[in-house]
């Protein structure tokens, strides 16, 4: 184990989140346990409700908040393993659990942000509609999720060594280079390069036409889902290489290392695209169970602001970047 402050930020709080909970998958238990013998409106029911509320509020922010630390963690390593050019030999060295919570970390994200608007939008109802789901979903669910998740980091921070780790072009200067633009020509990188543009403008636009037809709303969550994965795709296919100027080098790490805003814009795609199936998803919720909308304008308003705002942003410097470089 290498001891640095973010080593010891990612350990505390993978250490923390486990125990936290552990606790609320106690409090859901219990519950669920109760659902069948008590009413769910009873003062005990609901006591027990905020306080999964709380212990939930607290875990699920203490996830979301350390995937930035966890891979500013990985960026301040580098220097650590000898032969490592960039956040890749890192990974290499503490496989596999490094691609195990790196991972999780993409994808878990958006289940605990979707559980923690659920949780907030619920309160603004008085009857608690969804007292009962989010306590199931909470034991079944989330607590798996946050037990593999947390000692994903545990074990990943225990295990990472002063070796040799090998350079990422071992990985992406390989010939040819695994990716589209590789095998079928360097125009098409350009076109899955503008697709991801295109895509996600329409992702913006499709958010502000939604009160006009309901049609756009699944159209948006459709949109998100594609933007995302030609986002990926274009990363690491086009943008790497062009902005870093190395034709066969596809290396994100690199890239992200060379040109630290994007890595912060990357983020801050992802955080738009999650913004979008976040709100899509919980109006869907709330139509399904015939509850008034107007509890939840604020946070759908919210959402989609946030959303329109970080995909806008993105790709500006993703086209940005591309312009520069050529």
């Amino acid at each position: 184990m290498i001891i640095t402050v973010t080593t010891v930020v990612v350990l505390v709080i993978g250490i923390l989140s486990i125990a936290l909970a552990l606790y609320g998958g106690y409090i859901s238990s219990e519950i669920v346990d109760e659902l069948g013998s008590q009413s769910e409106q009873s003062q005990i029911f609901e006591q027990k409700y905020y306080l999964l509320g709380m212990i939930g509020t607290i875990v699920l922010l203490a996830r979301l908040v350390v995937v930035p630390i966890y891979f500013w963690m990985l960026q301040s390593l580098v220097p650590y393993c000898p032969g490592a050019m960039c956040v890749s030999g890192v990974t290499n060295v503490s496989e596999p659990y490094s691609t195990i919570s790196m991972v999780l970390k993409i994808i878990l994200t958006a289940a605990y942000g979707m559980w923690l608007l659920v949780e907030v939008s619920n309160r603004r109802v008085p009857t608690l509609p969804f007292l009962s789901k989010l306590a199931r979903s909470f034991l079944l669910i989330l607590l798996p999720m946050l037990l593999i998740d947390s000692a994903a980091d545990v074990l990943l921070v225990a295990s990472i060594q002063p070796v040799y780790a090998p350079c990422c072009s071992s990985v992406y200067d390989v010939d040819p280079p695994f990716s589209p633009s590789a095998m079928l020509g360097p125009e098409f990188g350009m076109m899955i390069l503008a697709l991801t543009v295109i895509i996600s403008i329409t992702v913006i636009m499709t958010q502000w036409l939604e009160p006009k037809a309901t049609i756009f709303a699944r159209l948006t969550l459709l949109l998100s889902l594609v933007a995302a994965t030609l986002y990926l795709i274009a990363i690491h296919d086009t943008l790497a290489p062009v902005a870093l100027g190395l034709s066969n080098h596809h290396c994100p790490y690199c890239l992200f290392q060379e040109f630290p805003d994007t890595a912060l814009f990357a983020g801050l795609f992802w955080v738009g695209i999650a913004s979008a199936c976040w709100r899509v998803a919980l109006e869907m919720i709330w139509t399904r169970r015939n509850l008034d909308q107007t509890t939840i304008s604020g946070i759908v308003d919210l959402l989609r602001k946030i959303s329109s705002v970080s995909i806008l942003f993105s790709m500006v410097s993703l086209v940005s970047h591309i312009l520069v470089a050529i």
